[in-house]
């Protein structure tokens, strides 16, 4: 039985300039859960909630933040848009 690709994670301008003003420690630990959204990437979120195109936007919860993502399945991509500290 073959393994399943692994989806990619790609960041939108928005996401990538939250991670840049974090430390390596800490963009290191978004990178990890980033990669763990990716190895599951059908595994339900905390909620969904459309974007301005109505595309659902899931949202995790974990480890302190909240990264909002939309799976692209046909091209196995998982897109971060944006990442927020968890208040």
């Amino acid at each position: 039985m073959s393994e399943l690709a692994r989806f990619l994670v790609v960041y939108e301008e928005e996401a990538v300039g939250y991670i840049v003003a974090q430390g390596r420690r800490k963009s290191r630990k978004i990178a990890e859960i980033a990669y763990a959204i990716a190895a599951s990437p059908f595994a339900e979120p905390d909620y969904v909630l459309p974007d301005g195109d109505g595309r659902p936007i899931a949202h995790v919860a974990t480890d302190g933040y909240v990264i909002s993502y939309w799976v692209d399945a046909p091209v196995k991509r998982i897109v971060i848009v944006e990442i927020e500290p968890d208040r």
